[in-house]
Order: structure tokens, then sequence, then C-alpha cells
């Protein structure tokens, strides 16, 4: 058996078998999704305690990542490097100035030196992941305000990915008019196959984005199973837990391991890893049946990424890790 742990999804799906039959009898084809979508708003918005009239929904998180190079990004985006690659492509299609800060040799990055860019280079907008992707770690809260106060400064906006926030610390995020924050429901809630990105902002900034939004945004049945979902509050939670505790396992399986490779701490549902060593026990784990993400990229060629697994796997997960060890 080969377990696909390269693309940072839930270990299995969280729809039931009687969702399916709710899904049929409370959706109507026929017509436009208008009150289905207030009721999904309402739903996340009292989960996640948020004010309902600062979040909108579009086709997945990308979408709102596109949306907002459309509408913000004009003068210059500026990013980290490395980054979710799609923050690069969007802003390639788009033909839009982008402007990369590389991390040093260990994956950190110098936020200070990130001020005198954005103050050089004065782009539009700046956005960052975080939890970062790919490396898991969790930005100090001072470095996002510093970011945060430099972009007001500029006159510029500020996006925080947050796609992995759930499996994280809650944190004070910077605040403002010109703070958009970007969520899905891909990761902790398993629904990354039916598409639903999120958008929070606020004033003048929530108005500028939303006027972009299509008329009906998701599909009925996106927004059905989704409200099943979050209704079925008990489940729901019970189904978290267990993302979270596979992520706990994961970030353990490697500490038999971490004076031979560089890990980096997670705050997320996969774990980053680099170093001399690294590639080989990623080709180990393969030959085991554990696929993780290899990377052509120049800077991340030495690097592997893995992704949770069903909590049954890590067993074995452990033992090929185990094996691997014995060489050295």
């Amino acid at each position: 058996m080969l377990y696909d742990i390269s693309r940072n999804t839930s270990t299995r799906s969280p729809i039931k078998a009687s969702y399916m039959e709710e899904l049929y009898q409370r959706t109507h084809s026929h017509l436009y999704p208008d009150t289905e979508i207030n009721t999904l708003k309402a739903l996340y918005a009292k989960r996640n305690q948020l004010p309902i009239e600062e979040i909108e929904f579009a086709c997945g998180a990308d979408e709102w990542i596109q949306k907002v190079f459309i509408v913000f990004g004009q003068d210059g985006i500026m990013s980290l490097s490395p980054e979710f690659f799609m923050f690069h492509d969007y802003a390639a299609q788009l033909e839009l100035p982008f402007f990369e800060i590389p991390a040093n040799e260990q994956f950190q990055f110098d936020f200070q030196a990130i001020r005198g860019e954005i103050l050089a280079r004065k782009p539009s907008l700046f956005i960052l992941s975080n939890p970062h992707n790919p490396t898991g770690q969790m930005f100090a809260e001072a470095d996002l305000q510093l970011i945060a106060d430099t972009m007001e400064e500029i006159g510029g906006y500020f996006v925080i990915d947050e796609v992995y926030s759930e499996f994280a610390e809650t944190y004070n995020r910077p605040e403002g008019d010109h703070i958009l924050i970007i969520r899905s429901l891909s990761k902790i809630y398993g629904l990354a196959g039916v598409r639903i990105g999120v958008i929070i902002a606020q004033g003048e900034t929530y108005k500028q984005i939303t006027r972009i939004n299509h008329p009906y945004p998701l599909d009925i049945y996106a927004i059905n199973i989704a409200c099943i979902l979050l209704e079925d509050e008990e489940w729901l939670n019970e189904f978290m837990d267990s993302e979270f505790e596979a992520s706990k396992q994961l970030n353990k399986s490697f500490e038999a391991v971490d004076d031979l490779i560089q890990v980096i701490p997670s705050h997320t549902n996969f774990v980053f890893t680099y170093g001399e060593h690294a590639v080989n026990l990623g080709e180990h784990l393969l030959k085991a049946g554990f696929k993780a993400r290899f990377y052509e990229e120049d800077n991340l060629k030495a690097c592997v990424r893995y992704s949770i697994m069903p909590l049954e796997a890590y067993p074995a997960f452990n033992q090929a890790i185990a094996e691997w060890r014995k060489q050295f």
C-alpha cells in the first residue's frame, strides 16, 4: 500500500454516508442558493467567532489569492521565498511585479530586512502564509505587526494566508482596514475537494475585495454539504481531534532522527525537513510505501515535506524511519 503524504490534505473524508441523503433532501438544484449561502456564513462565523459581515466565500482559497492580487496588487506584490507557489504563479498570470525575500539557510526570515525592502520597493500588497507553507513555522506576533505597520506606512495592504491556522496556537493578528485574512475549509475541515475559501476583511477593504466576487460564488451542493458538516458539531469536533492527533504523531515521528536531519517544528498538518540526509530519508520512506513531497526548486532540492496520514499508518512509518537510522 502506498500512502500519498505529499498534498497536505486530511487523512480521510469527514462526510458520513447519511449526509448524502440529507444533501438530497435539502438541495433544490433548480433554484439559486441565496438563503443557503447565508446559512453557511452564519455557521462558519459562529464556529470561528467572527462578525458575519466581515466574511465572504469563494471557490477555494486560491480564488481569493487571485482576487486580492487583482484588486490590491497593481503596484507590485511582495512575499517570502520559499512560499506557497500560487503566490508567484498568480502574479505571473496577471503580469504583476513580484518581489521575493529569501530565507536564510535555516529557512528563517529577517523581518527588519523585510521592512527595509518594503520601504525601498513600495509594493501595494504583501502576502505571506502563517503558519508558513512550506516550512510549517509560526511567525512571531511582533514580526507580523512590523509588516502590518510598514505596509500601512506606505499605504499598502497586508494579506495573511491562514489556511493551516486551526492546527496552530491562537495569536494576536494585526488589525486594521488594510489587513485581509484568507482561510479555507480544505485542511482541518477535510473538504479540499469541495473548494470553499474564506476572506476576512473590514470596512472599505471588504467592500473592494467582495465587489469582484461572483453573485453565487459556491454551488449549492458545496454549500449544503459544508452546512451539514458544520451542523454536526460533535462529529466535526471528533474529526478535528483526530487530525490534531495525526499532526502530533507526525511531529513525534521525526524526533527519532532530528540529530541526523533538520526538522522545523510544525504548526500545520505537515512536517518540513532539510539537510544532508533529508532526501535520502525521503527516498527510503518512498520505498517503504510513504510518498512525501520532493522539490525541484534550487533552494528546496535538499528538502522533503511530509503530510499527516491515518493514525493506523504511524507504526509502519516509525518502523521505516528506525530502519533507515540503522545505517548511521
